[in-house]
């Protein structure tokens, strides 16, 4: 595999090689790198994968260059309108991968043609899974999140106001660093919000662990394409409350969690509430053996095979096993 990626190192490019993967990171210009890179590559790669509309220009004219086809990872909502040589990219690539519905949903409604199929992210089973949790008097809250205001932290901070008012027996951990942490600390101050610790930004190992002590997961955000930190909290065996802000609606069941309306306070308290009194009706190995079904490597791993061969298949190339060239931004 080739993997691209956008740093701000100094240096123009940088080309490294690590068993069967060649990456290079470039600051400004991508294709010196990238073409000293396809040099590295132990094959000749017959698809290019990228990830970002910010990469599906680049993508496009890779795969031209290789005369190979390639599909389209899309994670985020546009935050820009495309250039035409992008929208190009949408409607030529053998499929556009949204990671939700929703996310599907707000490609089409900007005009973008492309030959979609949901497929989503991958949730990493070898660090995040259920731990053993003993009944305690004491039940604990973790939220993964950013430091912002669409991650609805100020919704947050009221809503275990609210909480607190009802019961006493939580604590809340605020996983998560961010242009407006120090705000929030103020905020939850002034709140009187004792039980809630803000940890910061921790390492991958630090949320895993981290999760594993929990007792229930709450998401407050205003909008989510996916949500990858839900889907790390369900294969960790935790109960999940989140807000209704596209991503989670296609996560969170009955039998994993609740769905409140986004930027309501009152109902997420209520929910938090309602919940942490029911804990006992959830189970975790059950809930993250689902996440296993749906976003483990196996599982989706599976998917985009399955998509690599069909688009290969169309090309009129033999449909053997992929040499992959992935690009991000």
């Amino acid at each position: 595999m080739l993997h691209a990626q956008k740093t701000r190192d100094p240096l123009p490019f940088q080309v490294e090689r690590e068993d069967e993967v060649v990456r290079v990171r470039f600051r400004r210009r991508p294709f010196p790198g990238i073409r000293r890179a396809l040099g590295e590559l132990p094959f000749r790669p017959d698809l290019v994968h990228g990830h970002f509309y910010d990469a599906a220009g680049p993508t496009l004219l890779l795969a031209r260059r290789l005369g190979v086809p390639f599909v389209l990872t899309e994670h985020s909502v546009l935050a820009r309108p495309l250039t035409s040589l992008e929208r190009l990219a949408f409607r030529e690539a053998a499929r556009v991968m949204p990671v939700s519905r929703m996310l599907q949903a707000s490609l089409e409604s900007s005009g973008l043609q492309a030959r979609y199929e949901v497929v989503p992210n991958v949730v990493d089973l070898d660090s995040f899974s259920p731990a053993p949790r003993p009944p305690r008097p004491i039940k604990r809250l973790v939220a993964v999140t950013r430091m912002t205001e669409i991650k609805g932290v100020p919704d947050l901070l009221e809503a275990l106001r609210l909480l607190q008012s009802r019961r006493r027996d939580w604590t809340c951990d605020l996983i998560g660093g961010g242009e407006r942490g120090e705000e929030y600390r103020d905020l939850a101050s002034r709140l009187g919000l004792g039980n809630v610790a803000f940890r910061g930004e921790l390492r991958r190992p630090e949320v895993a662990a981290a999760l594993r002590e929990a007792d229930l997961f709450v998401l407050a955000s205003r909008v989510e394409t996916f949500s990858v930190a839900t889907v790390e909290a369900m294969a960790s065996g935790l109960p999940v409350v989140a807000t209704a802000c596209g991503g989670p609606e296609e996560l969170v069941g009955l039998e994993t969690g609740v769905i409140v309306p986004k930027e309501d306070p009152a109902a997420l308290a209520e929910a938090l509430d309602h919940t942490l009194s029911n804990l006992e009706r959830f189970r975790p190995e059950e809930i993250a053996k689902g996440v296993a079904g749906r976003f483990g490597a196996e599982a989706v791993g599976r998917r985009l095979l399955g998509i690599y061969a069909e688009a290969k298949r169309a090309a009129g190339a033999p449909s053997g096993g992929s040499r992959l060239f992935t690009r991000n931004p």
